[in-house]
């Protein structure tokens, strides 16, 4: 065996190689999560360990945890999918762990197999001593600081402690004057608190105050009912009596916009501002190819809809073609943060260099207060010229040159060559009888069911139907409504064109002309130059949908004039 193998050694052993890549490849490796980072002497977490299956966990070994971390308990589960054919496993291990001492710790790397999971650290503070004097249910708010600057975000936790049962667990809405209120993660966990096991509830909220001046946190309410355990094995657990607590008022001073920050921007403050680009790896482009730009402004600290537009100021030689900004928020259990995602097609038109200047987004840094600004640098784009479609060369005569017709006797010769020797063709007239007087019954027979249905459906009341390809006008209004340019611009097209069945020669600029309204122009107008601008614009369409409202009756007069059988789907929504 090995003789006769021997010449396949070096590709066996590739072969050998190539397997244990992919095996390795294709193998999850083992993730290791903590539910929370931050703990109090005497809190308990849980640490949750996954898998893909192909390692036992239930051997996993726990020894180097349990320096710094008492076990309390484990559960493990698995998990079995089935999609499109393709089966997958997962095996998940949870681990209920207490800090055996204060400070910096560190739950090390297990081994699972051969694979190790990652370390993570976890701060570990001194114990929770409870506030309340009942020792069974302690209720409080807690702000992170006691100044902010207008529209600069405030942290507020709520937090409620009980070391006994409660059913109809509630606490009232927070609802607070001249500011926004954003729900951030809600937390439930185990604490011991002076040998007692207590449940704890954390609600955590980002409040941004709209106004300088004093933000008074008003004071919230919890109410829920006790549950009493029975007399016996058998007995039910029954409610006990309402127990309510209610926090203390908190008063918030809100600085206004310093004096120091620039009267030209837009005022923003912010933990932190970045800036993205997907143009940082591109350096060169093509002549009349359209290249899409997408500049992520973030921030932390910040909402969404805080974020300014992205002040890009591109070249004049470039065309430019914006799109619709992306504005959404993401929340973790301790901050907000928002972005906004611009992106726009540019096309350069002449080969050479253009270079893409600075752009720079002012904002307040809430850490450090500070002024501060995000900046992404200029930078170079080299425009290639666009390469030709054909080759510069003169093209071959023979591929245009149409052959010459052929002579009469090849025309005879081919002809006499294709055709088949004369046979004399079998008496088929009968068969043919038949299946003409087949195709006449059929033909009898449908023009009797067609004159039927017709006149079913004539005696049958039908409603209209105006569906949105035949209501250009209220499309349009839409679209405005939406600040939807590019929509509004085709809608009106249409409106236009089916004006100008009465009206000849009517287009789009000349709608308000029209109607004699001078403002509807106006706002036709502007719309087509915030449409097909070089410089990226915000267009607001409220005031070129009302002016259409108004308008409506008139354009369907004009209409109206002409022909009134033909449905301009004017009608009023």
């Amino acid at each position: 065996m090995t003789k006769r193998f021997g010449n396949d050694t070096p590709l066996l052993w590739v072969t050998s190689l190539c397997l244990l890549l992919l095996s390795a490849l294709t193998q999850a490796a083992v993730e290791a999560r903590l539910d929370r980072t931050q703990l109090a002497l005497g809190d308990i977490v849980t640490l949750t360990i996954s898998s893909d299956g192909s390692n036992d966990l239930k051997q996993i070994d726990l020894t180097p945890l349990e320096q710094n971390f008492e076990v309390l308990g484990q559960s493990s589960s698995s998990n079995m999918q089935i999609i499109n054919g393709a089966m997958s496993r997962s095996v998940t291990l949870r681990l209920d762990i207490t800090p055996k001492r204060q400070g910096n710790l560190q739950i090390p790397p297990l081994q699972a197999g051969s694979d190790l999971t990652q370390a993570i650290r976890v701060e570990v503070g001194p114990p929770v001593v409870a506030t309340s004097g009942d020792s069974t249910l302690n209720f409080r708010a807690e702000v992170d600081q006691q100044t902010v600057y207008v529209q600069g975000q405030l942290h507020l936790t709520v937090t409620i402690e009980r070391a006994i049962n409660l059913d109809d667990l509630n606490v009232s809405e927070l609802n607070i004057e001249n500011a926004y209120v954003h729900t951030l993660e809600q937390q439930t966990f185990q604490r011991t608190i002076a040998g007692k096991p207590w449940i704890i509830h954390e609600l955590r909220y980002a409040i941004f105050p709209e106004r300088s001046g004093t933000l008074i946190i008003p004071s919230l309410r919890l109410s829920g009912r006790e549950i009493v355990g029975g007399g016996g094995l058998f007995s039910r657990s029954r409610s006990g009596r309402l127990l309510t607590r209610n926090t203390e008022p908190l008063t918030i001073e809100v600085k206004p916009i310093p004096y120091n920050y620039p009267s030209d921007a837009p005022w923003l403050v912010a933990e932190q501002i970045t800036l993205a680009d997907s143009l940082d790896a591109v350096t060169d482009i093509t002549a009349g190819q359209a290249l899409t730009r997408t500049i992520t402004l973030s921030g932390q600290g910040v909402q969404g809809v805080q974020l300014p537009p992205v002040p890009q100021n591109l070249p004049a030689q470039l065309k430019t073609y914006p799109d619709q900004p992306v504005i959404r928020d993401q929340e973790s259990r301790d901050n907000l943060q928002g972005e906004r995602i611009e992106s726009t097609a540019i096309i350069a038109s002449t080969p050479g260099p253009i270079i893409l200047p600075e752009i720079r987004v002012v904002f307040w840094n809430s850490k450090t207060n500070t002024l501060d600004a995000a900046i992404l640098p200029s930078r170079t784009l080299q425009v290639l010229p666009r390469a030709d479609q054909e080759p510069a060369g003169e093209r071959p005569r023979d591929a245009f040159v149409m052959a010459p017709p052929p002579t009469r006797d090849q025309a005879l010769n081919e002809t006499l060559s294709l055709e088949d020797p004369p046979t004399l063709a079998p008496n088929n007239t009968q068969v043919w009888q038949w299946i003409s007087a087949a195709l006449a019954c059929l033909w009898v027979i449908t023009l009797a069911w067609a004159l039927a249905t017709r006149k079913q459906s004539s005696n049958t009341p039908r409603e209209p139907k105006v569906s949105v390809a035949d209501n250009p006008l209220q499309s349009a209004i839409t679209a405005a409504r939406n600040n939807d340019a590019g929509s509004c611009i085709q809608h009106l097209h249409s409106l236009a064109n089916t004006l100008s069945q009465t009206q000849p020669g009517l287009r789009l600029e000349g709608l308000g002309k029209s109607v004699n309204s001078s403002e509807l122009e106006q706002a036709i107008q502007r719309l087509l130059e915030t449409q097909y601008s070089a410089s990226p614009q915000v267009w607001k369409g409220s005031e070129l949908a009302q002016l259409l409202r108004e308008q409506r009756q008139a354009l369907q007069k004009l209409h109206q004039s002409g022909q009134s059988t033909d449905p301009l789907a004017l009608y009023p929504t």
